[in-house]
């Protein structure tokens, strides 16, 4: 088991008033791991930036892992000390 802290940026950050969350994984935890840590300490947040009932993000909020997108990889294997990112990718003009 570890701890994994998961920064939150746009409108999870301003729904949660949190800049970052930390939660517990088990060991060989993937992305929707992190959802369902995030979907139970936080409930604010499904239904905005996660499916309601489901360890999955609504279309458009992703997660961002070192450094690098994944956008529809939630089986994507999360280890002690990745840098994970909650945000919206998405730029206006």
């Amino acid at each position: 088991m570890f701890r994994c802290v998961v920064e939150m940026f746009g409108l999870p950050g301003e729904i949660t008033e949190l800049r970052e969350v930390e939660v517990e994984l088990e060991d060989g935890a993937t992305l929707r791991d992190v959802v369902a840590a995030i979907r139970r300490k936080i409930p604010a947040l499904e239904g905005t930036a996660i499916r309601v009932g489901e360890d999955q993000l609504v279309e458009n909020y992703k997660f961002n892992v070192n450094g690098h997108f994944y956008y529809d990889d939630m089986s994507l294997k999360i280890q002690s000390g990745d840098r994970i990112a909650l945000l919206v990718p998405i730029t206006g003009g």
